[in-house]
């Protein structure tokens, strides 16, 4: 499995529509085996879709997202955790235990239940937009 979390400084980036670079990290049996940094550059979403899909990413951490860039991301089965904020290592340890909905870790300006409704509002809208889709079933 890989999870791909935008970067800035250390930091979960506020908006990936915008982020340069990514941290893609290896996960097996729960536990990071790998890391690696990603350079996006200025691209279209389209370009920005394509990369992650390439990089086999599995699930993207992010700040702030578009609604259009997160439904094509749904399209392609990689699940968006949109609204994080903090520094990336604790980002990973909460993610690893499970407690990325804790208030710590929620984007200044979001209220509490956003994340669950942008996931509620992405998950209607693709399987509108893609009924019968299934997850991929990929090798890591």
């Amino acid at each position: 499995m890989k999870i791909a979390i935008s970067i800035w400084n250390g930091f979960v980036s506020n908006v990936f529509d915008f982020a340069d670079q990514l941290l893609i990290v290896d996960i097996e049996d729960q536990g990071e085996v790998g890391r690696s940094e990603f350079q996006l550059g200025k691209q279209a979403i389209q370009q920005r879709t394509g990369q992650l899909t390439e990089l086999n990413v599995d699930v993207l951490i992010c700040g702030g997202i578009s609604q259009s860039l997160a439904s094509m991301l749904a399209a392609s089965n990689i699940e968006v955790i949109p609204f994080v904020t903090g520094p990336v290592d604790e980002v990973l340890n909460a993610y690893f235990s499970n407690r990325l909905a804790e208030p710590q870790f929620l984007q200044p300006g979001s209220q509490v239940g956003a994340r669950k409704r942008f996931c509620r509002e992405r998950q209607r809208r693709c399987r509108h937009r893609h009924p019968g889709s299934r997850s991929r079933n990929r090798a890591t």
